[in-house]
């Protein structure tokens, strides 16, 4: 995995009891669902909501997503999703995340790529500055 640029923004969110599993615990595929939810939180708080990108022409598609799990969440529990901008390319960017449970421990490590297209088209497009200046931290 790539080490994420700069300082995490977290999101927390509680595991739903239809996140859950037979087993009792969160389904493994909904790690990325929280990481999706959390990269949404994180573009928002940065000032650079998903909605804005589509509405100036530019959408964002995933392309790959990678989940190394350490543990596991229950219902009820709330996590901390820590995210991070990893890498910003041409068109793609690759956000990183950890995923914490209630003691702060770790659940899970993610990563997920997206590729910046056109939204008429939907061909590649470069990476819109706004997003691009994400890796820099405010200040």
């Amino acid at each position: 995995m790539v080490a994420p640029m700069r300082e995490p923004f977290v999101h927390r969110m509680p595991v739903r009891f239809a996140d859950t599993d037979a087993q009792g615990h969160m389904y493994f595929a909904n790690y990325l669902t929280f990481c999706d939810e959390a990269l949404a939180a994180f573009m928002r708080a940065r000032g650079c909501p998903w909605q804005a990108l589509v509405e100036e022409g530019v959408d964002m598609f995933y392309v790959s997503a990678r989940c190394d799990y350490a543990g596991s969440a229950r219902f009820e529990e709330a996590l901390a999703i820590e995210v991070s901008l990893a890498r910003v390319g041409r068109t793609s960017v690759t956000s990183a995340y950890v995923v914490r449970g209630p003691g702060g421990e770790e659940l899970a490590r993610a990563e997920l790529v997206s590729v910046c297209v056109d939204v008429e088209t939907r061909a590649p497009t470069p990476v819109p500055e706004r997003l691009r200046a994400l890796v820099t931290p405010p200040g």
